[in-house]
């Protein structure tokens, strides 16, 4: 027998190889979820970051001028998250901003600054942007600029008529008067029911298939005070939502959400941060977003 037929063949077989790759196929399966988890996780520990930073802020902003930022000033102007830009170490944009012009005539470079600290990475990337379309009153804005997730609480109600109004219930609502002249109607005296059982900021709902769409009125301007960018409402009639597709019977541009499993992220009136079911009940979730109605929940939430 000659040296070569004695010679071992070393190899797979093409079983052998099948089953390799079955078993790689496998645990990919089983670990693939356990790193998006961890992923999910540490962006919703950013989100919260994020979160707590601009609760801080409004905290600042009160130090110095001894009351909290209005949630907007009027129609077309600008909103909470410009009062707060030197808070949230962008002083450089908010000086370039006229506050009492209309963020429509603010500059180009203005418009489009991507600011991180107002973006939940769950969501979206910091430099995504979008042109909205909204129509308020007849009238329609398309103003363009980067999209962002946070929303002041006005209050218990989405209900227009008490939403965009002074008597709103929330820590942050409407400035009295005119972009000449507003004056912001809230400070910690005004939170009767504590800054620890008060929502301050949250995370506005904006269904999945209008993100960065034209069409949506929720997902606007960061710096835009138009009313559905800019605030929410929670409580009867105005649950959080309960997912990305949710409609929420409707009032969709009005509630909270988020893109976390199970939870929309908050900061309260004394800048501590909270992961609140979607399953809250609406009652609690009113007592909360109500500054002054005597009602405090005594259960964990």
């Amino acid at each position: 027998m000659s040296r070569s037929n004695r010679r071992l063949r070393v190899g797979f077989t093409l079983v052998e190889l099948l089953v390799v790759i079955a078993i790689i196929g496998v645990l990919i399966a089983l670990l693939l979820p356990a790193v998006q988890q961890a992923r999910e996780a540490a962006r919703r520990t950013q989100c919260l970051n994020n979160l707590k930073q601009v609760g801080l802020s409004l905290h600042n902003f009160h130090d110095t001028y001894r009351e909290f930022p209005p949630s907007r000033i009027e129609y077309g102007y600008l909103g909470w998250a410009a009062f707060l830009l030197p808070f949230m170490e962008q002083n450089a944009l908010y000086d370039s901003l006229d506050m009492k012009a209309t963020y429509a005539s603010q500059t180009a470079a203005a418009q489009q600054a991507a600011i991180p600290g107002y973006v939940c990475p769950s969501r979206h990337g910091v430099g995504d942007m979008a042109t909205t379309l909204e129509a308020i009153n007849g009238s329609v804005s398309t103003d363009a600029g980067p999209v962002w997730d946070y929303a002041s609480c006005d209050g218990d109600s989405g209900d227009d008529a008490k939403l965009r109004r002074v008597t709103s219930t929330g820590m942050l609502i409407i400035a009295e008067g005119n972009h000449t002249k507003y004056k912001s109607l809230t400070k910690m005296a005004s939170v009767t029911d504590g800054l620890s059982n008060t929502i301050a900021i949250g995370e506005k709902h904006i269904r999945q298939v209008n993100l960065l769409s034209e069409t949506t009125g929720g997902d606007g301007p960061v710096l835009s005070g138009w009313a559905y960018t800019s605030m929410r409402a929670a409580g009867p009639g105005y649950p959080l939502a309960k997912g990305t597709t949710d409609t929420v019977s409707g009032v969709e541009k009005l509630v909270f959400g988020s893109f976390h499993p199970g939870v929309v992220n908050f900061v309260l009136g004394d800048a501590s941060v909270r992961s609140i079911g979607t399953t809250i009940d609406t009652t609690n979730l009113g007592y909360l977003a109500n500054r002054q109605d005597g009602n405090v929940i005594s259960v964990d939430y």
